[in-house]
């Protein structure tokens, strides 16, 4: 039994709308909603550090419709935070303070998602303050389909040298040009644009499920860790 197993009496009752883990089937890519996530964080360690803002953009039947974007800043009065990392970010003490609650966001969060499968940079970052907000404010974690955007990216270039690591070096590398950085909305939507670039790309390669490229993912990351082995 798992130490979440042991924790779930603890945890509210799950409401209605509490999204159900996006299925792996033959939904055309092309035709498909995804949702891109990015977050803006106080630091790097969950169990200290906090969420400052959430952002998801909808990449959509091959398009971003621009009424399916959301953001929030989150209300930490109850919490001192770091004036560096805040102001990275350029997220004042006042944004902060008119922002949205932190449980009112994650539940807002989780409806805008639903069942899409939910794609970011470096994920891991993102689903462990996520889960430490959420067991914070009472719940279990959300059990949404995530990919890494950088191992779809791969798939859909793969003899690309040197091979990207970060947004800003993809961006760079398929000449995709942006006006603001370091914001978690902008960055959602920069993170968008190099996906809708992809699509095309995957589809000349024969993925073009989800099915496809989660097994796609799945043999990517094995022969990764194959040569690394």
């Amino acid at each position: 039994m798992s130490l979440f197993d042991w924790l779930r009496p603890l945890y509210r009752p799950l409401p209605a709308w509490w999204p159900v883990r996006a299925a792996l089937d033959d939904r055309a890519l092309l035709s498909d909603r995804w949702v891109i996530l990015d977050t803006e964080t106080s630091g790097l360690q969950p169990a200290r550090d906090r969420l400052l803002s959430l952002a998801a953009v909808t990449l959509s039947q091959a398009s971003l419709p621009l009424a399916q974007q959301w953001y929030a800043t989150l209300d930490h009065q109850d919490a001192a935070l770091p004036a560096g990392n805040v102001l990275i970010h350029r997220l004042t003490p006042g944004l902060l303070a008119g922002g949205m609650p932190v449980t009112e966001g994650l539940e807002t969060l989780a409806r805008f998602v639903g069942d899409a499968p939910v794609l970011a940079f470096h994920h891991g970052h993102d689903r462990s303050f996520l889960r430490s907000a959420l067991l914070r404010a009472g719940y279990s974690e959300l059990p949404w389909r995530w990919w890494e955007v950088g191992d779809v990216l791969t798939l859909a270039w793969p003899d690309l040298a040197p091979r990207p690591k970060t947004l800003d070096d993809w961006l760079t590398a398929l000449q995709v040009r942006v006006d603001e950085r370091h914001h978690a909305l902008q960055d959602a939507r920069a993170t968008a644009l190099l996906l809708l670039k992809a699509l095309p790309r995957l589809a000349e390669q024969g993925i073009t499920t989800r099915q496809q490229l989660a097994q796609a993912i799945g043999h990517l990351r094995r022969l990764r860790r194959w040569r690394a082995s």
